[in-house]
């Protein structure tokens, strides 16, 4: 019963914190972030439904990168996540913040391995966060949270790994 109590907690918690969290569009983070130092753009991603098999799950994602200047490339790739991930999602819309800690990048230049924590918790709705980091040169972090209605039933905690590359 206590472990009862303490998941529904968890759950009300994170949906607590997931609508403090509204998801902006590419250009509202854009246009918040414009005097910024080492925010470059917003990454846009599809990511696919699927379920989640106890110890990870495997996704296919497409993305479009905004740079902060308005330019964009579209992106193709992979989620996977290790760690704790029971139940199913539908395909949901993630919006990532990309910060580059090294040189000044283009869209065309993100192309990548990116590993992180990732945390999300779907009882319908969805709430939840991710930050991961890699890239070219290892010099690229990307953080997404917010709140996903009708998202699917799931509970995941653990680490992320995404791979995207430069469509053709």
């Amino acid at each position: 019963m206590n472990r009862l109590v303490t998941a529904a907690t968890a759950v009300t918690l994170a949906f607590t914190a997931g609508a403090c969290m509204q998801q902006s569009t590419p250009q509202q983070l854009n246009t918040t972030n414009s005097n910024s130092r080492i925010y470059i753009g917003a990454l846009s991603c599809n990511i696919a439904g699927g379920t989640g098999y106890v110890l990870g799950s495997s996704k296919n994602m497409d993305c479009v990168f905004l740079g902060r200047d308005g330019h964009s490339a579209e992106y193709t790739g992979t989620i996977n996540k290790v760690g704790v991930d029971i139940g199913y999602t539908k395909a949901v819309h993630t919006v990532w913040r990309v910060y580059s800690l090294g040189s000044d990048r283009k869209p065309n230049q993100l192309s990548g391995t990116y590993v992180g924590e990732q945390s999300t918790v779907a009882a319908g709705g969805q709430a939840g966060g991710n930050w991961i980091y890699g890239g070219p040169n290892a010099e690229i972090g990307m953080v997404a949270s917010g709140i996903v209605k009708d998202a699917g039933y799931n509970l995941a905690t653990g680490i992320a790994e995404m791979s995207i590359k430069l469509k053709p």
